[in-house]
């Protein structure tokens, strides 16, 4: 949950045979999670119609983390204004009961963008650059050239520099940028593994298209998978 606690407070989960997903935007709009769990991660799914159920995350979360070794999770919901969360260990049971609640309508489908450039890390790489611009700036300038990735940030007397020839996969045609919110880039990499992969895709406005491209940065935690895009931060004169 610390994947989608960390943007989203509240969202609108969708339950139907092939799993459970959730599409919503932070508070303040400038990020996209698509989160998808299939069917397949439960040891029993069983689902009678498709349903979805506004929950409060951040409570949602503080439930699951009271969740011990060695314990089951039940996720139950009977058409009420509740939904049941039961852990269930050899001699104990414990149930919570979270609130349905009435969650404002967000995006119906992720954003459907083309990217011609990607980096691929491990989460622990991505997380120590992160740590290197927090000393720096609130916002990371990320460029991908041919088998080259560098990072940069600017203070007010101050800067750092990383690049990355090695450790990373890049793919890309050109020089393409973006600067980004650290904060949120923080939040957003914060669930992932640190020896998992990360996969970043930068995009370059068109000729078609003159509007700078959001970033979007993918992962894998277990059997789940996010998706997040940010908006770039646009410096004006």
């Amino acid at each position: 949950m610390d994947a989608i606690v960390n943007l989203i407070k509240e969202g609108s989960f969708e339950f139907d045979k092939d799993g459970v997903k959730l599409i919503a935007m932070d508070p303040s709009q400038i990020s996209m999670l698509v989160f998808n769990l299939p069917s397949s991660a439960f040891s029993k799914y069983d689902i009678s119609e498709k349903a979805k159920l506004g929950i409060n995350v951040e409570e949602f979360s503080k439930i699951m983390g009271r969740m011990r070794a060695k314990e089951r999770m039940i996720l139950k919901y009977d058409g009420s204004n509740k939904l049941d969360v039961i852990f269930i260990a050899e001699k104990n049971r414990r149930s919570f009961k979270i609130p349905i609640i009435d969650v404002t309508p967000g995006p119906s489908k992720a954003l459907q963008i083309e990217y011609n450039t990607y980096v691929k890390m491990k989460g622990g790489v991505f997380k120590d650059i992160l740590k290197d611009v927090a000393l720096i700036s609130p916002h990371v300038l990320l460029v991908a050239d041919v088998n080259r990735f560098k990072v940069e940030a600017t203070g007010d007397n101050s800067g750092v520099e990383i690049d990355y020839q090695g450790d990373v996969e890049v793919k890309s045609d050109s020089v393409v940028h973006g600067l980004f919110s650290r904060d949120y880039l923080d939040d957003i990499i914060k669930g992932a593994d640190d020896d998992g992969e990360v996969t970043i895709y930068l995009g370059a406005p068109t000729q078609t298209d003159r509007r700078p491209k959001p970033l979007k940065v993918e992962y894998m935690v277990g059997p789940a998978s996010f998706t997040y895009f940010l908006a770039p931060r646009i410096e004006t004169d």
